[in-house]
């Protein structure tokens, strides 16, 4: 008998020594099980300090991301107006390519000319990124640019150069609204007076067209020099005269009959009326004496801005402020409110933000009211799974713990919360509630099939089930990571902010599931029911 027990010891398979890694989640979850409160507490914070960041740091509720890539370049546009040959358009390109080949700091610039469109495109070193170089530029092409008459020449800057990243600019709008066209006048001037003190804030136009690219009504003023004039023996009637002959070509008018009827026609000079203002200046003047001065020696030809169009909403005068900020979006933000909140307005006035390129108010609660649906049927699904209307607030409660991971990843990869965002939590809220539902369903089953205690039994499912659930998590994880590995910018397509929100949710859910949601459990379960017994053999 010795003998064979001797046997049978020597036959038995040695004890499985559990990994590290198990070891120490088993004592994880041990602490978590034993301090369960102190676990909610840890987690409520992490919740509460995520959130936080998010809410001061991280822009949302915007339509479009940045779009395009994250460098910085500048686009120069020419049009010119229907009939316009290509030739002109050509020369005014090439004016442009003149001025930036003279300019070190320009890495490269493209052309391309087409009928009546000119397109430009600069782009710079990466050395010069977040430099005010590529914006001191922008300003000098965009003085060039109004040097031209007949021809819609705009100047565009995109990239972190300008605004902090992204690649289109944050520009704001400010609408006042009012019955006294000039008390509104008034008021838009006043916000554009402050707003240019600000240094971050360029381009201020008092009178926008409300467009989404700020389209200005200029006029060209030429200011006669009395004294000058007089000096060469001319007078302003006189200057008008050649003015009006070198601008509208010299010519009468003449009668033609055609069919019977009368028709006027003037001839001209071929593009007599494609002048600019250098051309203009060197227009020459005839002096009584017989010689010629230059038109620029006696006047000074600058544009000034008019008044665009006039607006009524509900009968109320309506002008609009726009502005470019040069900065993050959540910078823009904060300035922008400070503004408004620091406006004095009379009765019956009012000053409110555009919010037309972003979401408002009303369609954000309409997303929200669509993930507290999703929850809703998710706990009605989990109710009936369980047959308990406690376990399944386990499961809800992984939502807001995957939120911790959607707020810190967007904060740290400095993404903008877009509408492909709200949709993204829409998704992860269906998704990170697996880990749960798999976790507590296999709890159950445990606490069925040994009779074990709560704690243990808890202990034991959970250690059971931290395989598959990592493996899941990886796997998802990994395959959502070439959406936003290879991209340019947090913001370069749609897809990324899709892909944060459910990476960012996921790997927050998986780890609190792993240590909250066994204390979770643990309270809801803890002296409400009898440890169930083991079915009989």
């Amino acid at each position: 008998q010795a003998e064979a027990t001797d046997s049978a010891v020597r036959a038995a398979p040695p004890a499985r020594t559990a990994p590290l890694y198990e070891r120490f989640y088993r004592g994880a979850v041990g602490l978590t099980l034993r301090w369960p409160w102190a676990a909610l507490l840890v987690t409520g914070l992490a919740f509460g300090g995520s959130y936080y960041l998010f809410d001061q740091y991280v822009t949302r509720g915007v339509i479009w991301g940045g779009g395009g890539s994250g460098r910085t370049y500048i686009q120069i546009l020419v049009r010119l107006p229907r009939g316009a040959n290509l030739e002109r358009t050509d020369q005014l390109v090439a004016f442009f390519e003149d001025k930036l080949s003279r300019i070190p700091q320009v890495e490269q610039f493209t052309a391309r000319v087409q009928d009546t469109y000119g397109y430009m495109e600069v782009t710079f070193p990466d050395s010069l990124e977040h430099t005010g170089i590529p914006p001191a530029i922008k300003e000098e092409m965009l003085a060039y640019s109004h040097t031209f008459t007949g021809a819609d020449v705009r100047v565009y800057g995109f990239g972190p150069s300008f605004y902090g990243g992204g690649s289109s600019p944050p520009t704001y709008t400010l609408a006042v609204l009012g019955y006294n066209f000039e008390r509104v006048r008034a008021i838009a001037e006043d916000l554009g007076s402050r707003l240019s003190r600000i240094s971050r804030v360029q381009e201020v136009d008092t009178n926008a067209s409300g467009g989404f690219t700020r389209d200005r009504a200029m006029e060209y003023v030429v200011d006669v020099d009395r004294t000058a004039l007089a000096r060469h023996g001319l007078t302003v009637q006189d200057l008008v005269n050649q003015m009006q002959a070198a601008v509208a070509g010299e010519a009468r008018v003449s009668y033609l009959k055609l069919g019977g009827d009368e028709v006027a026609y003037e001839v001209k000079v071929r593009e007599v009326e494609e002048v600019d203002v250098l051309a203009l200046r060197e227009t020459l003047l005839r002096t009584p004496d017989g010689g010629g001065i230059r038109l620029g020696e006696v006047t000074t030809v600058a544009p000034r801005e008019i008044q665009a169009s006039i607006r009524r909403e509900n009968q109320q005068y309506e002008r609009r402020v726009a502005y470019e900020f040069r900065g993050p979006t959540r910078l823009g933000d904060v300035t922008r409110d400070a503004v408004l909140a620091a406006t004095r307005l009379p009765p019956g006035y009012t000053v409110k933000a555009d919010e037309r390129w972003r979401w408002s108010t009303e369609e954000q609660g309409q997303i929200l009211l669509v993930l507290v649906i999703s929850l809703l049927l998710v706990y009605m699904v989990t109710s009936a799974l369980f047959e308990s209307l406690r376990q399944p607030l386990a499961v809800l409660l992984t939502v807001p713990m995957a939120l911790i991971g959607v707020f810190m990843i967007f904060f740290y990869a400095r993404a903008t919360f877009t509408r492909e965002a709200y949709v993204g939590v829409i998704m992860m809220g269906g998704i990170v509630v697996n880990n749960a539902i798999l976790l507590v369903d296999h709890v159950n089953r445990v606490r069925r099939e040994t009779g074990l205690p709560l704690r243990e039994a808890v202990l034991r499912g959970t250690i059971e089930r931290v395989r598959p659930i990592l493996m899941t998590t990886t796997t998802t994880v990994l395959g959502l990571l070439p959406l936003v590995l290879f991209a340019e910018s947090s913001d370069a397509n749609i897809w990324n902010a899709l892909a944060y929100t459910l990476m960012g949710g996921l790997l927050s859910s998986t780890l609190f599931v792993l240590t909250t949601t066994p204390s979770v459990y643990y309270l809801l379960e803890r002296g409400r029911e009898p440890v169930p017994q083991p079915p009989e053999p």
